[in-house]
Formats: structure tokens, C-alpha cells, sequence
């Protein structure tokens, strides 16, 4: 039986420097993405399996708090982000949200990403984290305490 999909959880850390987030994890996640990519052809061709990574913004998880920071970057993030809100991990965390309350943000996604509704996507990171990471500079930052900023609705 051939087809299919495959879908691994990422962190925007494997592309810029989250100070702290060490040991080894953002490295690990770059090449988690660049496996999807690399992945998304082997698998495709040979068994029709698309292959597909979801970057989750900041989230208060049992996981996250591991890294001690979790709070400050949920509070970066709501500072900087486009959508100012903060994410929702549901009770459990990670495994919660996404096998058992596909209502979430990333069970939506991830139920999307399964089905065949996305047979065309595959080789992508696809980011559920406010915007945080199209943003090159924190708006927080005190070089703009004097540029008048789109307030929130």
C-alpha cells in the first residue's frame, strides 16, 4: 500500500537564535526541516507519502517549560507578533492538542495536513505562531519607542 503523510512539530529556533534554546535542539530542528524537504521527495516518489513539518509558536506545555524561559518567550511573543495573543496548548500539552482536540490550532492543521484535502502540499514547514516568524526585529525593542505602532483592535 502506498500514500499517505507524515508530520513532525518543529520550533522557530531552527532558524534564529532563541538565547537558551540549547543543548543541541535547534540544530536538531534545522535538520528535522531539511529532512521534511529531502523526505518529501524519497517518500513521494517512491510511496506517494507527503511529508510536512508544523512550527508552533511558543506554547505553555509541559514540554516548553523544560527549557525555563517558556514564560518570557510567550511574552516576547505576544509583544511582537502580529496577531498579539497567546497560543493554547489544552491540557496536556502537545499530545493533547493534537490527537485528541483537533479543534486546536495545530490538530486543525495537522488533521488538514493528513487528509486528502492537502494531497498537493509536501516539502513544507508551515508556521502556527501569531506571525512571530515573519518578524525581523522585536517592535519591542527601545530603538522603537517613538515609532507610532498599529494598535490592536
Amino acid at each position: 500500500m502506498t500514500g499517505g503523510a507524515s508530520i513532525s512539530l518543529t520550533y522557530i529556533a531552527s532558524e534564529r537564535i532563541i538565547p537558551g534554546y540549547g543543548g543541541g535542539m535547534s540544530s536538531a530542528k534545522a535538520a528535522l526541516e531539511s529532512d521534511t524537504r529531502v523526505l518529501a521527495f524519497e517518500a513521494g516518489r517512491k510511496h506517494r507519502v507527503r511529508v510536512n513539518t508544523i512550527s508552533a509558536g511558543p506554547l505553555r506545555s509541559r514540554a516548553a517549560k523544560a527549557i525555563g524561559f517558556i514564560d518570557m518567550m510567550i511574552d516576547y511573543s505576544s509583544a511582537n507578533a502580529p496577531l498579539p495573543k497567546e497560543l493554547s496548548a489544552g491540557k496536556s500539552g502537545y499530545l493533547y492538542l493534537i490527537i485528541i482536540c483537533p479543534q486546536r490550532r495545530w490538530g486543525t492543521l495537522l488533521a488538514f495536513l493528513a487528509s486528502p484535502l492537502a494531497s498537493a502540499i509536501t516539502g513544507s514547514v508551515v508556521y502556527v505562531d501569531n506571525g512571530l516568524n515573519a518578524m525581523g526585529v522585536g517592535v519591542d525593542s527601545p530603538i522603537f519607542e517613538n515609532l507610532e505602532l498599529p494598535k490592536e483592535a
